[in-house]
């Protein structure tokens, strides 16, 4: 008996799949969206880093300022001229009182309602803090300045009081009284002795007034006065404030 030969068939094609034209649609909205938000990322780390640039050269800072712009995206806003916030960190700000130059250590502000035009950014407001350790403080404020306790701080003050040239020691914590330095719970020491303190707070004003706080850059006002044990820290706020791009 003889057995037919087997034959082997090859499997069917499998069915090529069609790509929808919707996943197609999708995929290259995909990319463009990708594309899109590369390009806002690029255009404002470039934008940042060109302010940043001209605020060292106004400042004077050793390193570049760090400028971030707060919201996005960028190219809308750029667009328009017009950006929400712009936050600017700079370190050792070089400052100069009547006879001293100093740093302050740190300064962090927030411009907001900012405005572009040709050469500056124009806030609305800005607000923010600036950092200065006691070595800085003393060098513009004439005195020598260290901390207690406490947010206490003490003075090492030389002043003319009544026609005669005092030294003597002020301690108390620093705030701030229509702008200008004040103590709360303030003493004073004289050759070792301890004032009156109704004395202390007759004198406290004239004693003071020689006294240099740290000038700011962009015409920024003090609203705060906290002391640490490695400085003070300074609160700052303005209202339509020129910044030079």
């Amino acid at each position: 008996m003889t057995i037919p030969p087997m034959t082997i068939q090859p499997p069917p094609p499998r069915p090529r799949r069609r790509v929808k034209p919707l996943t197609v649609l999708i995929a290259i909205v995909i990319v463009l969206i990708c594309l899109l938000v590369a390009t806002d990322r690029i255009g404002e780390r470039v934008a940042e880093d060109q302010v940043g640039s001209r605020l060292q050269a106004k400042l004077g800072t050793p390193e570049q300022p760090t400028v971030e712009i707060a919201q996005i995206p960028f190219l809308t806003q750029i667009l328009a001229q017009r950006f929400g916030e712009v936050r600017i960190a700079a370190d050792q700000v070089p400052v100069k009182a009547k006879t001293a130059t100093a740093d302050l250590d740190r300064l962090d502000i927030a411009l907001h309602q900012v405005t572009v035009s040709d050469q500056q950014l124009n806030a609305g407001t800005v607000d923010g803090t600036a950092f200065v350790d006691y070595a800085s403080l003393s060098t513009l404020g004439g005195a020598d300045v260290s901390y207690v306790s406490d947010g206490k701080i003490t003075i090492d003050f030389t002043a003319p009081v009544g026609g005669q040239t005092v030294s003597g020691t002020l301690t108390g914590r620093p705030v701030l009284v229509d702008g200008q330095l004040s103590l709360v719970e303030p003493q004073l020491r004289v050759g070792g002795v301890d004032l009156p303190q109704t004395l202390v707070e007759n004198l406290l004003p004239s004693l003071l007034r020689t006294f240099a706080l740290p000038p700011l850059p962009f015409d920024l006002t003090l609203t705060s006065i906290t002391a640490s044990d490695d400085g003070m820290t300074f609160g700052l706020a303005g209202r339509d404030i020129a910044v030079s791009r």
